[in-house]
């Protein structure tokens, strides 16, 4: 049986895929946001390096687990690979703006549940 998606794996069903160019990474030289789920899922990002750490050997070594920037960049109008890949129809201004929204207003639900649970003492827990 298939594992339950999360919300924000929901979203990456919103974005069209697309094949890249082989051995690029120029969408990884960037500063990357991490959901907590995703940053607990590949291990966050150093935010003191701009290359994503993820990049081994010129690929992505978190492919199938790369957060939700990583997969949005490209498959954009506004958002467009610098070399001409991308899908067939990539989202509009519009609909890229609106994923946006969604996946930034449920990575600051993680983040508040984040401080919450960092924030209960060991009696509240026991209630």
């Amino acid at each position: 049986m298939a594992e339950k998606k999360t919300p924000i794996q929901e979203l990456y069903d919103k974005i069209p895929s697309f094949f890249c160019r082989e051995g690029c990474y120029d969408c990884c030289d960037n500063h990357i946001q991490f959901a907590p789920e995703e940053e607990a899922r590949v291990g966050g990002f150093n935010y003191t390096e701009r290359l994503c750490p993820h990049v081994k050997d010129g690929r992505c070594s978190v492919h199938q687990n790369r957060a939700f920037i990583c997969r949005i960049y490209g498959s954009s109008e506004i958002m467009p690979c610098p070399h001409g890949y991308g899908p067939e129809k990539p989202l509009t201004k519009e609909e890229t703006y609106a994923l946006l929204r969604e996946y930034l207003r449920l990575m600051r639900e993680q983040e508040e549940e984040c401080r919450a649970c960092k924030e209960k003492t060991p009696s509240q827990e026991e209630q």
